[in-house]
């Protein structure tokens, strides 16, 4: 019975293009924590493709009629973007990136959002379930005629594993209910170490030619040879001795390697133990249907929530509890629950 909405999206994903009656932005989408959560998705993929630290954004004034447009431009502004009116009158800033949305809803229990950044287009659709408005589908670039950067900034690989953790922080951040000083410095990514074991290069030396002499001091001749010989003799050996220490080097330097392959192992296992992370956890409940029905209920009466990736986890006891993360660290777990005052919660590991 899925199969139907799955289709429809693809029909929608496929044809889309500003043919939509209206010049300017805007959007209809009826709950404002449907808006809440699609404008913070949206803004996750232009600060993908558009760095605020190199991008100034010139916003349709039509963005302060609706709560999406709204929610977005608070969002940029919260995210480092210089936002300006883009009035097209003279004078008006020529640098900044004209962006432009529509949000509609072409089928009942799908919304659909559409942004253009300076002639590049993106599009992606949304399902309205019992949690709010979720992704239906990837993001759909049309990227004819852009940049060199930003081709390589939308083909660029995923963030490392804890991007989830890194992107309900700032989630929460964006949602006014975390402090911005509260956020951790993301640690770098651990890299497998190359190595390349050292090259023994040996050059033997032609040994001189032995002086010739005449005939009649063939004794003579004969003790050269025999000098020569022994020189050969005293070379093979110094070049032994070359071999020797360049076997001790090899076997130092596998050890090394050995040690700090175990490094790598044990501070990758406390990555792995670290990455489950924290949660906000805010009830209980005996159903999965009464635990999301809270927090629609929750979300209706404080909108900004509805950026906090809820969770309902069930226990083995069969308890449904409603959490929100996760998060990278208890601290930042306790600020998000310290920042949602008037509502009850406690932090628990996820």
């Amino acid at each position: 019975m899925r199969s139907a909405p799955i289709a429809a999206v693809a029909l929608l994903l496929g044809g889309c293009a500003w043919n939509t009656g209206h010049n300017g932005s805007y959007a209809a989408v009826a709950a404002p924590s449907d808006a809440q959560a699609m404008a913070t998705d949206s803004l996750a993929e232009l600060v993908k493709l558009y760095p605020p630290a190199i991008s100034r954004v010139a916003i349709d004034p039509a963005a302060s009629n609706d709560g999406f447009g709204l929610a977005l431009a608070d969002g940029l502004r919260r995210r480092g973007y210089a936002v300006v009116e883009a009035t097209g009158k003279r004078g008006a800033d020529m640098t900044a990136l004209p962006l432009r949305y529509v949000v509609d809803q072409p089928a009942p229990g799908i919304y659909r959002v559409m942004l253009t950044v300076a002639g590049q287009s993106l599009t992606r659709a949304y399902t309205v379930g019992e949690a709010g408005a979720a992704p239906s589908a990837g993001w759909t670039l049309n990227l004819s005629g852009a940049s060199a950067e930003l081709v390589e900034r939308a083909t660029r690989p995923d963030l490392p594993p804890d991007v989830q953790q890194m992107q309900a922080e700032l989630a929460a951040v964006d949602a006014g209910v975390a402090p911005q000083a509260a956020l951790v410095p993301a640690t770098a990514a651990i890299r497998e170490p190359s190595y390349a074991m050292p090259a023994t290069v040996v050059s033997v030396p032609v040994p001189p030619a032995a002086p010739a002499y005449a005939a009649q001091h063939a004794v003579d001749a004969r003790a050269a040879e025999i000098a020569d010989a022994d020189a050969r003799v005293r070379d093979m050996t110094a070049k032994v001795a070359e071999y020797q220490a360049a076997d001790t080097i090899v076997r130092d330097m596998s050890a090394k390697v050995e040690k700090m392959q175990g490094e790598l192992a044990r501070a990758k296992a406390r990555r792995a133990s670290a990455a489950a992370g924290w949660r906000v956890q805010f009830a209980a409940f005996r159903t999965d249907r009464v635990a999301r029905q809270y927090w629609r209920t929750l979300t209706t009466t404080r909108p900004s929530l509805a950026a906090l990736s809820p969770r309902f986890p069930r226990s083995t006891k069969g308890v449904t509890f409603v959490q929100a993360g996760p998060y990278r660290t208890v601290a930042f777990a306790r600020a998000v629950c310290g920042g949602l005052k008037a509502t009850a919660c406690i932090v628990v590991k996820a």
